[in-house]
């Protein structure tokens, strides 16, 4: 049986961590909040073939997120953003042998686990909050939202996509 992902899970747990760490514009600062959250966000340089297929992970022993210094300031804030997402929402996920470092590409060779989708979905609920996204996106272009938020281009169009169909959840 395929377990759905809890997207609204998702969006409580990451409007619960805006509110308590007083966020009401953007950017969105999660390394601020992992750390307020007692957890360490180291940058490591990972030795090959990691350097170029891992963004980053999540270490339970060491309760640190390890981040790629190779990749993106975009990638940085969201790879922050998702690993988070799995020390709030999946402590037995990773505790668990099933638990993977999250790729470079996005690409997941077996298919997306769900808890994976879940964290994307909360680190996009955490880094662009329909609420702010609603204020900013008349009067700014993709590009410039983009660098507001601090996310990549992509990022901006799934979560105006999601505003589009369900404009509730921007109230």
């Amino acid at each position: 049986v395929m377990v759905k992902p809890d997207f609204d899970r998702c969006s409580r747990e990451a409007k619960k961590l805006l509110k308590k760490y007083h966020f009401s514009k953007p950017p969105i600062d999660p390394e601020a909040i992992a750390e307020g959250e007692g957890l360490r966000v180291l940058y490591a340089d990972f030795e090959y073939p990691d350097n170029e297929n891992v963004s980053g992970f999540f270490d339970m022993k060491k309760n640190s997120i390890f981040v790629n210094n190779e990749i993106s300031d975009n990638r940085i804030t969201f790879t922050i953003a998702h690993e988070l997402a799995h020390n709030v929402l999946h402590q037995e996920y990773i505790r668990s042998q099933n638990y993977v470092p999250m790729p470079r590409n996005n690409n997941y060779p077996n298919g997306k686990p769900k808890e994976e989708t879940e964290a994307d979905q909360f680190a996009a609920n955490l880094l662009v909050p329909l609420n702010m996204l609603k204020k900013y996106k008349e009067f700014a272009s993709v590009r410039e939202l983009a660098g507001l938020f601090f996310v990549s281009e992509d990022t901006i169009r799934f979560r105006l996509d999601v505003l589009r169909r369900y404009p509730s959840l921007a109230e």
